[in-house]
């Protein structure tokens, strides 16, 4: 199991406090800190990760980062992870086409339902041929 001390972060922010490039513009220095620290947080923990946690630490550090820029919405991201949990083909629009099945339409229909994905039935059915 992968472990880091709080002293580890602390030592690790200070060189990026040390090493960054300076401002005097407060909040653009405040940017060029936030991104030089994650930066060399990615680097130090990749170094010690198995390769085939990389990918993974890569996905959550990225969905914290675009979470914490309020840039990912929570109902797509448990879209992307879960898929659908509800049946919606039972009661939902007819299957427009025999070759997309079930588990893919009940797949968009459920997507549908998502604020970024309004309208996207309507789209794919209509450009299915």
């Amino acid at each position: 199991m992968y472990q880091y001390s709080l002293q580890w972060f602390q030592k690790l922010f200070t060189i990026a406090i040390d090493q960054s490039p300076k401002n005097d513009d407060f909040a653009q220095r405040l940017e060029i800190l936030k991104d030089f620290f994650t930066e060399s947080l990615y680097q130090n923990i990749c170094r010690g990760l198995f390769e085939k946690d990389k990918t993974l630490f890569s996905f959550a550090l990225c969905t914290r980062i675009l979470k914490g820029d309020n840039k990912l919405d929570d109902g797509q991201l448990r879209y992307l992870l879960i898929g659908p949990t509800s049946d919606m083909v039972e009661h939902g629009p007819e299957l427009p086409a025999e070759w997309i099945g079930k588990p893919r339409w009940n797949e968009i229909l459920t997507l549908a339902t998502l604020p970024a994905f309004h309208g996207f039935v309507e789209s794919f059915t209509s450009n299915i041929s």
